[in-house]
């Protein structure tokens, strides 16, 4: 979905199965006006007659198209990477870690460097709130010394909106803001409601002023951002895109699912109390015939369409996407270079790929004047595209992977009772540390959520001239103190990283060379 400066209204309706956003009407004002020729058509009125061309508003000198531009200096550099889960002060390793300083070097020497905090920082000693957790996860904690330590390290800019935004309630989103505000690291995404979560935030620079607009499509609900309606306040917490998602599913699935909706709904002719369920029939146990199978249907909490192979589609909901749109905008308009970036755990179906909003959504921002738009959630690499000249990150991976995780709440370990009975006999053993391995071992044990990348962009002429990937390993299997730490990868570990991302990224039309262990794209 394409658009010409501000985001034009949209049509919209409402399914069962949620949003659907349709092409936008784009309404173009011309210098002279389009005549349609047909049999009933009139000949041009005489210039004495002719209706006088409406001037535009705007002063010639400051044209607002020029304002979507991307004008920082010749030459100027963005690095980013992806989740920062950092729970402790890393600037002591430097010294003895040549390979982690090596990274911090690329982005101490970079312009600008983003990446996504997603922790909470705190200090407990006084910390009037309590934790949240969402789904049985980790509830993300970090010392606020942490602040100072990724300014040190070299970070500018940090995106605010993902899914352990609220980990500490709403307390610990404010105090980890205020120890970000306090060690001079702009960050976005998070606020008092929901226009202050939206809107874009900025970094004053030498070589330009860039401004950051930070989202998240994966959530708990109680982290919302509200905007105040009437009498109603509005409520703090992260931007949220919110997204519903539909499966697709071939005619003999959708057969079969209507047959179990039928046999799961309520019964036309229940049997008597006493009687036993394997002495009568159900009669809703009936197959559907093929020329009755539905279009679409609801069950088990999804919603599933009728299509020609099984996929996942997602459908942005249109309030959030126009404002956010209004945000990119504002935030070009604003600044040099604005980074649109968001938080997505949402992927297509059994592939590892990027969910399909994403790419619309990526496009769409760009189109408001965006100068990147970079991805983080799927905690592993993503495609890299190159769109009008800027650059489309859809997974960035992982830079930072704290696995020292302390206090953990006690219902994180009720509910996994059972996971610890199994592993250690006596589930009353188990220490935090003892939960957090156990976890990782279940969903985070493969190589590709420990390989990732910096990626360095060039800006030259308003337009990205060459981008970098730096491979990093971050030393999956070492010591809790020594793991997940980004590193310079190996010249074997690159070669895996940089050739994953070349298969990635050939269906977008992008290009990845390997040189010397490092990975260059030169958009045309």
């Amino acid at each position: 979905m394409k658009r010409f400066g501000e985001p034009a209204p949209m049509q919209t309706s409402r399914g069962r199965g949620g949003w659907r956003v349709t092409t936008p009407l784009v309404l173009l004002t011309l210098v002279a006006p389009v005549c349609i020729d047909g049999p009933d058509a009139s000949p041009p009125p005489d210039a004495a007659t002719a209706a006088p061309v409406r001037k535009s508003a705007f002063d010639p000198r400051r044209p607002p198209e020029r304002e979507l531009e991307i004008g920082v200096a010749d030459g100027f550099t963005l690095a980013a990477v992806g989740d920062c889960i950092i729970s402790r002060p890393h600037v002591p390793m430097l010294a003895r870690d040549t390979a982690f300083a090596a990274v911090v070097k690329i982005l101490r020497e970079a312009d600008v460097a983003f990446g996504n905090f997603e922790d909470t920082a705190i200090d407990l000693q006084g910390f009037k709130g309590s934790p949240h957790s969402w789904l049985g996860d980790w509830t993300l904690i970090a010392p606020p010394e942490v602040a100072a330590d990724l300014k040190t390290l070299g970070f500018d800019l940090l995106a605010r909106a993902n899914n352990h935004t609220l980990d500490w309630g709403v307390e610990g989103m404010l105090e980890t803001d205020r120890h970000l505000d306090e060690v001079g690291l702009v960050h976005a995404g998070t606020g008092g409601d929901r226009g202050a979560a939206r809107a874009a935030r900025y970094l004053e620079t030498g070589r330009g002023r860039v401004g950051l607009v930070s989202m998240a499509s994966t959530f708990p609900e109680f982290a919302e951002a509200l905007a105040p309606r009437g009498g109603a306040p509005g409520r703090p917490g992260l931007n949220a895109l919110r997204t519903k998602r539909l499966s697709i599913v071939p005619a003999g699935t959708m057969r079969d699912l209507a047959r179990l909706a039928g046999i799961l709904g309520p019964a036309k002719d229940c049997p008597t109390p006493d009687a036993l369920p394997s002495e009568t029939p159900d009669p809703r146990a009936t197959s559907v015939p093929p020329d009755q199978v539905p279009a679409e249907l609801d069950l088990f909490g999804e919603h599933f369409q009728l299509g020609q192979r099984a996929a996942y589609h997602y459908e942005i909901d249109p309030i959030d996407l126009q404002e956010n749109l209004r945000s990119i905008r504002l935030g070009t308009q604003h600044s040099d270079l604005l980074l649109a970036t968001i938080h997505a755990h949402e992927e297509a179906l059994g592939c590892g790929l990027p969910a399909d909003f994403l790419r619309e959504l990526a496009h769409a921002a760009i189109d408001a004047g965006a100068g990147a738009f970079l991805g983080h959630g799927i905690h592993h690499l993503g495609p890299i595209e190159i769109y009008k000249g800027r650059p489309i990150f859809y997974g960035l991976g992982n830079f930072f992977w704290g696995d020292i995780q302390q206090p953990l709440p006690g219902n994180l370990f009720e509910q996994y009772r059972d996971l610890l009975a199994g592993a250690l006999g006596d589930p009353d053993r188990a220490t935090d540390a003892d939960l957090t391995a156990l976890l990782n071992a279940r969903d985070f044990k493969q190589d590709r959520v420990f390989q990732t990348i910096v990626a360095v962009t060039r800006y030259d002429r308003g337009r990205a001239s060459e981008i970098r990937l730096y491979p990093v390993d971050l030393g999956y299997g070492m010591r809790l103190t020594r793991s997940g730490v980004p590193r310079m990868a190996s010249p074997q570990t690159a070669r895996v990283i940089l050739e994953r991302l070349q298969r990635l990224s050939e269906p977008y039309g992008t290009t990845i060379h390997i040189e010397d262990s490092v990975g260059v794209i030169r958009p045309g």
